[in-house]
C-alpha cells in the first residue's frame, strides 16, 4: 500500500511539472461594498517619459513564472503594436424599447503577428502587480529605456474603488490636436480582463468619433400592450487608428465597472 501511495505521489508531481502552462485557478475577486481595489499609481495614470512608449500588459497567474513572464512579454509586444496601428470594425445596434434604451456593440480588432523569438531582448517588463487571478504590468521596448532612469516611476499604491466613475468618464479631457475615447467593461472574471476589454472599447470610441455611418429606422410597431419599439438604429465604423495610447484607468464599485481612457493625435483633415 505504501508503494502504491508513493507511486501516486510521484505521478502527480511529474504531471504538474510537465504542465507548466496551466494558469492558476483562482476564485474571481471582485470588490463588494466593503472591499477595495488597490493598484499602482503607474496603472491609474500612465507616467510620461519623453521618448518612451509605455504600454500595459496583462496575463493570468501561472505556477511556472517563466511561462507567466512570456505571456506578459507577448502581451506587451501586442500592445505596443496596437499603439502604432490597429484596425477596428464596429457595429453598434440599439433600440428604444418600453422606455429603456437597449444597445449591443460588436467590436472586431486586428491582432498583430508577434515573433516570439528574442522577446526578452526586445521588450522589458518595468513593473508588475498581481490582482485577482491575473497580473497587471507596465512595459516598454528595451531599446527605448537603455539610457532612461525608470526608477522615478511611482510605484505607490492607490485605492480606486469609488462610489462614482472618474470625472474623465463623463467629461473626457480636451487637448488641441488630440482626440480622446472612454471605454468601459463589466462582468469579467477578474479585473485585468475587464480593464483589457475597457481599453479595446476606448479605442473603438475614438474610431466611432472619427468615422461612422448611422442608419435610423422608425418601426412604430406595437408587439404587445407592454412593449412598444420606438426606433431602431445601427452605427457602423471601419478604420485604422495610429499612435493610440491608453493613458488612464479607473473603477466604480457601485456598478462594478472598469474604465480606460485612450488618446490619439487627431488625423490631418
Amino acid at each position: 500500500m505504501k508503494q502504491f501511495n508513493l507511486f501516486l505521489i510521484l505521478f502527480l508531481l511529474i504531471f504538474i511539472i510537465s504542465c507548466p502552462s496551466l494558469p492558476i485557478k483562482i476564485q474571481p475577486q471582485h470588490p463588494d461594498n466593503d472591499e477595495t481595489i488597490t493598484v499602482p499609481e503607474w496603472f491609474i495614470e500612465t507616467p510620461h517619459i519623453n521618448g518612451i512608449n509605455l504600454v500595459y500588459a496583462y496575463s493570468s497567474k501561472y505556477l511556472n513564472k517563466k511561462t507567466e513572464k512570456k505571456k506578459l512579454l507577448i502581451s506587451a509586444a501586442k500592445q505596443i503594436a496596437k499603439t502604432r496601428k490597429v484596425n477596428l470594425t464596429i457595429v453598434q445596434k440599439g433600440k428604444l424599447q418600453t422606455g429603456k434604451y437597449l444597445r449591443h456593440t460588436e467590436i472586431s480588432e486586428s491582432e498583430a503577428l508577434i515573433n516570439e523569438n528574442n522577446l526578452e531582448e526586445k521588450y522589458t517588463i518595468i513593473h508588475k502587480y498581481p490582482i485577482g487571478s491575473g497580473i497587471l504590468a507596465l512595459a516598454a521596448e528595451t531599446a527605448h529605456i537603455k539610457n532612461i532612469d525608470i526608477s522615478r516611476i511611482n510605484e505607490m499604491l492607490r485605492k480606486v474603488n469609488v462610489n462614482s466613475p472618474p470625472q474623465w468618464v463623463s467629461s473626457p479631457p480636451t487637448q488641441q490636436g488630440f482626440i480622446f475615447g472612454v471605454g468601459c467593461a463589466q462582468n469579467h472574471s477578474s479585473p485585468e480582463k475587464a480593464w483589457k476589454a475597457a481599453e479595446k472599447n476606448a479605442r473603438a470610441a475614438i474610431a466611432l468619433q472619427l468615422n461612422s455611418s448611422v442608419i435610423y429606422k422608425n418601426k412604430g410597431i406595437q408587439k404587445s400592450m407592454w412593449e412598444w419599439i420606438v426606433t431602431n438604429h445601427q452605427i457602423c465604423s471601419s478604420m485604422m487608428l495610429t499612435d493610440v495610447s491608453i493613458i488612464k484607468h479607473g473603477f466604480c464599485k457601485t456598478n462594478r465597472t472598469y474604465y480606460a481612457l485612450a488618446r490619439m493625435p487627431h488625423p490631418p483633415q
